[in-house]
Parts: C-alpha cells; structure tokens; sequence
C-alpha cells in the first residue's frame, strides 16, 4: 500500500468517526509526505482540492494545532507543516477541558435541580477527569516510548 493510499483510507476512517473530511484528508497527506510540509497549491493539486477548501481545512487544523503554517521566506505563499508535538499526542498534552469547565460550573447553579441539571454536573465530572487524567496518560505515553 503507498503512502497516498494510506492517507486515503486513514482519512476516510477519520472522517468516519466525525472528524470534518477536508481537514482529516490535509492532515493525513502532510503525514505521509516526505518532508511533512507542503503550500496550498501542492496541497489542492494533490487532494483535488479548491483552495478555497485547503484554507478552510488548514484553518481548522491550526485551531486544534495540529498543523503550522509558515511564510515562505521571500513570498507571499504559505507552507503548512506538522509540529513538533504529534497532532495525535497534542490530545493527551494540552489541557482543553478547563474552559468548557469553568462555563459548566458557572453556570450550574442557574440551572434548577433535576435530570437536567444532573446530567450537566455528570458531564462537568467526565471533563475534570479527564483534565486529570489525560496529563497522566501523556507522561505513560512517553515512558512507553523509552
């Protein structure tokens, strides 16, 4: 199976599981190219992609910073690339969870007792798990890796 092949049905099973299908298809071709790194243009030709398409999935990727982009040195032309920290472990390293929590409990007692206001506390428990835990599963991720 070649690289491109590869990204191809990774992506597909990406996008299968809810991850936006643009982006899941940017991100896999940057992995399997050689450098890591490529402009919109090399992007949009080899995904057949609009450019317009490429910018809205690098956007995207940016925000969770799973790809950088950078200024080609003399142009106006960007290149995107793959950061140091793999998009993949960046899930387990960065702590995404206290926003989406300080507006949970903030606003938990707005909300009148009952089923509803339960299943918010329920969900405010899961997210402060995993705000604990997940720093945990990256350093095990880095021992395992020797």
């Amino acid at each position: 199976m070649s690289g491109e092949s590869l990204a191809r049905g990774v992506a597909s099973e990406l996008a299968n599981e809810g991850f936006p299908r643009v982006p899941a298809q940017i991100l896999l071709r940057l992995m399997v190219e050689p450098s890591g790194a490529m402009t919109s243009g090399e992007l949009s030709r080899a995904l057949e992609l609009s450019p317009a398409a490429v910018s809205g999935g690098v956007r995207y990727l940016g925000v969770l910073g799973f790809v950088r982009t950078d200024v080609v040195p003399g142009t106006r032309r960007h290149v995107y690339s793959l950061p140091a920290l793999p998009w993949y472990a960046s899930t387990l390293s960065q702590d995404r969870y206290s926003p989406l929590l300080a507006v949970l409990e903030a606003g938990l007692g707005e909300v009148e007792a009952g089923p509803a206001r339960d299943r918010l506390a329920e969900m405010a428990a899961f997210f402060r798990f995993l705000r604990t835990e997940m720093p945990r599963l990256w350093e095990a991720w880095q021992r395992s890796r020797g």
